[in-house]
């Protein structure tokens, strides 16, 4: 599809995209970015990459996938968009989209064509040395349309997103980060509070069995990455914090009085609403 892809900043996401365009035949030749040298000798030696590129020269490249933490991201894109050649595509991969799109907006070249999207896909682990092969496979890709988005270059990259395996869904950039406010977001805020409550009982440490551990599993995330991601979707999250305050109150005083079949038909909404969600 293309004859050069940039990633811009080499770590799961980038890497893995770069490992599966290369597996799938979708482009001749991929080159690295990053602030990090040794982030892209490791990915030249990993064969994630084909060649270093120097700075934001993404110059050669046809394609160009920023996949930096949320909140470097509309700084690197204005560079990247003052060294992308004419014609080329240049999608970000952030999981909060509103301000990046806003910010954007102000300084986009005239023939460099902005496409934002979100993969829906991740593990707990992070950097160059977690990049893998099929992560995207079955997973869902948002793309966050905004006024003057060139349709003819989003469906290319609409295309590419699904030669890697992921499945396409439309969203406008307020309403992703509403959504992925609560159902991303929250989950891991709620993780890492969890797995910080339980730091400070040591003496508790070693009860914690296998439902502790799948619950917090996403705790062991970058911090780096979700602090920028906490604060750059802040008001969504912190909505969706007091809607689960909420809600946990409401457990908690059935609780208090002894509603025990209060508890029970509460416990049992919420198991058959996440049964659904399996199909």
């Amino acid at each position: 599809m293309f004859d050069a892809i940039g990633i811009v900043g080499v770590g799961l996401i980038g890497g893995s995209i770069a490992l599966d365009a290369k597996s799938l035949g979708l482009t001749k030749k991929i080159l690295g970015f990053d602030k990090d040298e040794g982030v892209l000798d490791r990915a030249l030696q990993l064969g994630v990459i084909d060649k270093k590129g120097d700075g934001f020269d993404v110059g050669e490249c046809d394609l160009v996938i920023v996949a930096t933490p949320v909140r470097s991201i509309p700084s690197v894109l204005r560079d990247v968009f003052g060294k992308a050649k004419d014609g080329s595509i240049v999608i970000d991969v952030g999981s909060v989209k509103k301000p990046i799109v806003d910010s954007v907006t102000e300084f986009l070249e005239e023939n460099v064509y902005y496409v934002p999207v979100h993969p829906i896909a991740g593990i707990e682990r992070f950097g160059i040395n977690a990049a893998t092969n099929g992560l995207f496979r079955n997973a869902y890709c948002i793309i966050t349309p905004f006024n003057g988005m060139n349709k003819e270059k989003a469906n290319i990259v609409g295309e590419f997103l699904e030669k890697l395996g992921m499945k396409l869904i439309f969203m406008e950039p307020k309403l992703h980060d509403e959504v992925f406010g609560f159902v991303s977001h929250l989950p891991h805020a709620i993780a890492y509070t969890l797995v910080g409550l339980a730091a400070k009982k040591n003496e508790n440490y070693r009860f914690i069995g296998g439902g502790f551990r799948d619950y917090t599993r996403v705790a062991s995330s970058s911090e780096k990455m979700w602090s920028d991601i906490f604060f750059m979707n802040k008001v969504n999250l912190i909505a969706s914090i007091e809607d689960f305050i909420g809600e946990l109150f409401k457990l908690k005083n059935k609780i208090e009085k002894n509603d025990y079949d209060g508890v029970i038909e509460y416990l049992k909404m919420a198991r058959l609403f996440r049964e659904s969600l399996d199909g």
